[in-house]
């Protein structure tokens, strides 16, 4: 009988998780919560900035949301935020409302997998 459970590609590296936080779950859960406050408040930031159409902040917010993801290891979110930040300030060109959603629903992805990761950590 073959298995039918279908495996969906991780939004985290766990590995990368892992490494930055040292092999301690309870600081690995710390950057966990940090990443998904911290993250939150940018992407709603983004958000913001697209729609009043100042381009340079989403530009240092994509970036810093970028340094962010890469440390957790969410390698689709950082490569996300650094399409947005080089779309805005290097080429000039005005942020979309569907390049922020992309955004937002990766994020909401690696949050839901960071929240299980934390739930593993902690129990």
């Amino acid at each position: 009988m073959e298995n039918s459970i279908t495996t969906s590609t991780p939004h985290v590296s766990r590995g990368r998780l892992d490494e930055i936080g040292m092999g301690d779950p309870v600081f690995t859960a710390e950057l966990i919560d940090i990443m998904l406050e911290d993250g939150a408040m940018r992407v709603q930031k983004i958000r913001a900035a697209c729609h009043a159409g100042y381009q340079e902040e989403i530009g240092k917010l994509a970036h810093s949301l970028k340094g962010a993801a890469l440390n957790v290891g969410a390698l689709t979110l950082a490569n996300l935020c650094a399409s947005i930040d080089e779309s805005v300030r290097k080429l000039g060109t005005p942020c979309s409302g569907d390049q922020v959603g992309l955004l937002e629903q990766e994020f909401a992805d690696v949050a839901h997998e960071l929240s299980q990761i934390k739930s593993e950590l902690t129990a």
